[in-house]
């Protein structure tokens, strides 16, 4: 069975303050407990208020932060909070672009990881977080950013005890150099996992490895392999790959995708929806607890390798 991490990317924005507290409420009564924010997220909203349904409560295994990106001044609009996020929520061709403007920080740093400003932003976080960072990541980070200033504020912040942990949440072709520059001071790392996603090779140092976006960015590799299970070869074999399976009907793709997600070399993977009623299911099938069947996990396979081109 797989740890499930409960991501509030799109928490206190994307979906509102109400929704957005019965949607922690849920994810705690349905087992998850381990929590994944950010000071971007819900346009500085998340940390508080994470910090605030975690007051008093026992079971907690992790809660993680980042370090990198700050909301704006004042709230922000949903359409704002999706371009923040934009390279985990935003489709299609948006999705890529941005994905290229990362890729092209492999070649200059950011210049959002100074010493005094990372400092300041955990200390945050930490007043926000009741004083618990069990993991914190570089978000959106360069190569070039991890310099022996920023190892050193990192090194020290592990030695005091501040942080359990540090690691990096960027771009997957950023992220082997990032961890490497790391000289072995970070072990954590989330990087995507969709069926479309290329794979990420980490060194042994890495400890704990974090799937992100089973379903791809707005669902964009569920679209993907919907569009190429059309095909009537693959169409014929994934319908006789569901009958019978719990991923028989017209949910049984996305919930697939879900599934796989217990299948992959990751020691925790991170979930997210802004549906109440869908959470404990979503948790459910990311857990494994409704294993793929081999076949399933077969025509996805090939699946993805058409969609790929």
């Amino acid at each position: 069975m797989t740890d499930v991490v409960l991501g509030t990317a799109h928490l206190f924005g994307l979906a509102d303050e109400a929704t957005s507290r019965q949607l922690l409420e849920v994810g705690w009564e349905a087992g998850a407990r381990r929590l994944d924010t950010a000071p971007l997220y819900g346009g500085g909203a998340s940390e508080p208020e994470v910090g605030a349904f975690l007051r008093g409560r026992e079971g907690l295994l992790s809660v993680t932060t980042k370090v990198g990106l700050e909301p704006r001044t004042g709230r922000r609009s949903p359409r704002q909070l999706a371009t923040g996020v934009a390279r985990r929520v935003l489709p299609g061709r948006a999705s890529g672009l941005v994905d290229a403007a990362l890729d092209r920080r492999a070649t200059r740093p950011t210049g959002r990881f100074g010493a005094d400003d990372v400092r300041a932003s955990v200390e945050r976080s930490l007043r926000r977080l009741g004083g618990r960072v069990d993991r914190l990541l570089l978000h959106e980070v360069s190569p070039h950013d991890v310099d022996d200033a920023l190892l050193a504020v990192l090194a020290d912040l592990l030695a005091k005890g501040d942080v359990g942990a540090a690691g990096t949440a960027t771009s997957g072709a950023l992220t082997p150099a990032a961890v490497a520059r790391g000289e072995g001071l970070l072990t954590v790392v989330h990087h995507e996992v969709g069926p479309l996603s290329p794979p990420v090779t980490l060194p042994a140092t890495v400890t704990t490895r974090v799937g992100h976006g089973l379903l791809g960015g707005e669902s964009s590799h569920l679209r993907a392999l919907s569009a190429a299970l059309e095909e009537p070869t693959l169409a014929a074999r994934w319908r006789d790959a569901v009958a019978g399976t719990a991923f028989e009907g017209p949910a049984g793709l996305a919930e697939a995708l879900l599934a796989r997600g217990a299948t992959l070399p990751v020691d925790e993977v991170l979930v997210a929806t802004t549906r109440p009623e869908r959470l404990p299911r979503t948790l459910s099938l990311a857990r494994g607890d409704e294993p793929l069947p081999g076949p399933v996990l077969a025509v996805l396979a090939d699946a993805a390798g058409r969609a790929r081109g």
